[in-house]
């Protein structure tokens, strides 16, 4: 019974320990992805460098969660959590703001060409337009 108890102990104290590191993981994750803004897009290179940033280009290849955009030069992969919205299709100008972690872009806020803007940080992920003129 004593050494039942002293397992259990030591369990729970292992867990308490484990919690906090993982939750801080999980929120520095969030802040990588919203720590940067909407700026002037810059060559994927440079954003790769900067660990983030805003990217424009070319649609070049897409699947559910994610597709791959070039500026011409470079071509990343742009991850997305959850399905990606309606319209991002190959070939479509898009531009795309977040961090970069294992060598892609976890998108933060993807805009197409017309505008809409889709992610965490436009319009709490809504999809609505957003225009300078509205």
């Amino acid at each position: 019974m004593l050494k039942t108890s002293l397992f259990a102990a030591a369990t729970l104290l292992t867990l308490a320990a484990v919690a906090p590191v993982q939750a801080g993981e999980r929120h520095r994750d969030q802040d990588r992805h919203a720590a940067f803004q909407p700026s002037a897009p810059q060559p994927i290179a440079e954003v790769v460098k900067a660990g983030g940033g805003t990217v424009s280009g070319a649609v070049q290849s897409v699947a559910a969660t994610w597709f791959t955009v070039t500026d011409g030069r470079d071509a990343i992969t742009v991850a997305n959590r959850g399905f990606l919205p309606e319209g991002i299709e190959t070939g479509a100008p898009i531009t795309v703001v977040g961090g970069v972690h294992q060598g892609a872009i976890h998108a933060a806020q993807i805009i197409r060409d017309d505008g809409t803007s889709f992610g965490r940080d436009a319009l709490r992920g809504r999809g609505e337009r957003k225009h300078d003129d509205d």
